[in-house]
């Protein structure tokens, strides 16, 4: 599976994931509830789990926090620096909001009928050698942890920890971290498939 495809199939596999288990191990405290992530057979790396019979056509505009960054244990977000790292998250919450906002309304601020979107930078990798301002490195894949909920009740309606293998995006981003770009576009999209889906069906 590819594409809108892959993410349809993960978005129906949350679904079915409603009960609670152990969750994952790994787990940068970003969410209050790991408990009832269940682990896509397909992709080792994510977790996913969204509300019984959920149902988003009530939703009529998106709030976007700004990306922040909580590094897992052993983490090596931390080479980047702070200052990068801030530039990082900027920079997805760009993404986010550009790919989001042609097709839903962006809310300021929380209210009724509105999405809250909350995401979090776990983990960072490079995919070259060398140390942070030589020309060979640079990021090579993303870890994130998202939830959706409710902006007034704060009730969760879905969430997710994902990783994702990065790939230049051909945008004017500081090298230490451009090749992770792509993995910032590839999830923004995922993010607006999912939000279509539950609008649709």
């Amino acid at each position: 599976m590819s594409g809108r495809n892959l993410f349809l199939g993960m978005a129906l596999l949350a679904a079915a994931c409603a009960s609670k288990g152990p969750g994952p191990k790994e787990t940068s405290g970003f969410l209050k509830d790991y408990s009832q992530l269940r682990q896509d057979s397909r992709y080792k790396s994510d977790w996913v789990w969204a509300k019984a019979d959920l149902d988003l056509r009530d939703y009529d505009r998106v709030l976007i926090d700004p990306v922040v960054v909580m590094p897992l244990k052993g983490s090596t977000a931390g080479e980047l620096g702070p200052d990068v790292l801030r530039k990082v998250a900027d920079h997805f919450t760009r993404i986010l909001k550009e790919t989001i906002d042609p097709y839903y309304t962006l809310a300021l601020r929380p209210g009724p009928n509105v999405l809250r979107v909350r995401v979090a930078i776990t983990d960072v990798e490079k995919a070259g050698g060398g140390k942070p301002g030589d020309p060979g490195y640079h990021v090579g894949s993303a870890a994130m942890e998202v939830e959706i909920v409710d902006a007034v009740s704060g009730e969760r309606l879905t969430a997710a920890i994902d990783r994702i293998e990065g790939s230049g995006a051909g945008r004017d981003v500081p090298r230490e971290w451009s090749s992770v770009d792509g993995a910032f576009v590839e999830w923004a999209n995922r993010l607006l498939d999912y939000l279509d889906y539950y609008q649709d069906r």
